[in-house]
């Protein structure tokens, strides 16, 4: 099956009108946020970059972590709203079921029509709470690295398997019983522990009815903190096809395959992404990625919507200051690999440095 949700790629070719502002120099709202609303989480999955932007504690140990207020959720949605951003992923660095604000807050959006997903682990499904989840959300994915039970608490640290492949089942029946149209896909993140998990997690999500299944190497920093392999993902490439070919009519199995084969390299000098594609975290920090949530954060703090409204942060001066910031960074060894802007800045790298004989098209 085809790549019909464009993962394998970005979709800023449909949102030209805020490009083409860019282009001429304007300050712009972005496009979309990554919000998170908790630092807690419930697993400790062996790649979990969250670990890097601060979040510490699992289990036992969650209740040092905190939850963002509901009123600031609701507020910063209202905010983003009128300013011009047209959707935001709640795929901070934490596991965002952990805040019971979540529930409400994703109603909200749905009230106001603002486009909003999710991303969880899966452990946690509040069945009363389930259609309110579905018909607030655009797309709902649950984040599982392997297909077998015994892989699976390896690289999540949790024996939580058979409880996820559950709770994915009646996600879906919910949303199939309710004649709702919320995609609901997995994601799995690729190191070298789960090479030889990517088939049997992609006849797993054929299994349980989801709408797909995506495959992405696993961020690192410049410092490869954590490991990520780099050549070894090469060697997949048949792999990834064969995973693809699983794929039926309503099911789409989905190799980053631009990601998996480009071993970490960019093919770009600056981050112009930012710009349309930024991070709240769930403390509330303004960032231009969740990569500053804990390296250089008051450098690139933008500002804190539990303290300022995020209107007034976005059309602040400081907000445009760390923006240019941004450009001055080395993304080559400062950055993480495989960004949430990796796409995009190929893209804007390109039409801010037009070929010759550009009319010849």
């Amino acid at each position: 099956m085809n790549d019909r949700f464009n993962m394998d790629g970005h979709k800023l070719h449909w949102h030209l009108d805020r490009v083409t502002e860019w282009q001429a120099g304007k300050r712009i709202a972005p496009l979309h946020i990554d919000m998170g609303i908790s630092r807690s989480c419930n697993m400790a999955c062996c790649y979990c970059y969250g670990v890097i932007q601060g979040r510490t504690g699992h289990g036992t140990e969650m209740k040092k972590n905190f939850n963002m207020p509901k009123d600031v959720i609701l507020r910063t949605f209202d905010d983003a709203k009128n300013a011009g951003i047209r959707s935001i992923a709640l795929i901070g660095e934490g596991e965002n079921t952990l805040n019971p604000a979540l529930y409400d807050a994703v109603d909200f959006a749905r009230s106001i029509k603002l486009d909003l997903g999710l991303a969880t682990n899966g452990l946690i499904v509040v069945k009363s709470e389930l259609e309110k989840l579905l018909r607030g959300l655009v797309w709902l994915r649950v984040n599982i690295s392997a297909g077998e039970r015994e892989a699976f608490k390896k690289i999540h640290n949790v024996d939580g398997f058979d409880r996820v492949c559950e709770n994915v089942k009646t996600i879906i029946s919910t949303r199939n019983r309710l004649g709702l149209k919320t995609t609901v896909g997995l994601q799995m993140v690729v190191v070298g522990e789960n090479f030889d998990q990517i088939l049997p997690l992609a006849r797993l999500g054929r299994e349980l009815c989801v709408d797909y299944l995506v495959i992405k190497p696993c961020s690192d920093t410049g410092e490869k903190t954590l490991g990520a392999p780099t050549t070894e993902y090469l060697g997949y490439n048949n792999v990834y096809e064969v995973a693809r070919s699983l794929g039926t009519e309503k099911y789409s199995v989905i190799p980053k395959v631009s990601k998996l084969m480009n071993v970490g390299k960019k093919d770009y000098d600056i981050c112009y992404g930012t710009q349309f594609l930024i991070a709240v975290s769930a403390e509330g920090g303004v960032y231009p990625c969740g990569h500053w949530f804990n390296v250089e954060r008051e450098k690139f703090l933008m500002g804190n919507v539990l303290e300022t409204r995020f209107r007034d942060i976005i059309a602040s001066q400081r907000y445009w200051e760390v923006q240019e910031r941004v450009r001055s960074v080395n993304v080559h060894c400062d950055c993480e690999s495989n960004c949430r802007q990796h796409y995009i800045n190929g893209y804007l790298s390109h039409l801010m440095s037009p070929p010759d004989h550009v009319n010849f098209i």
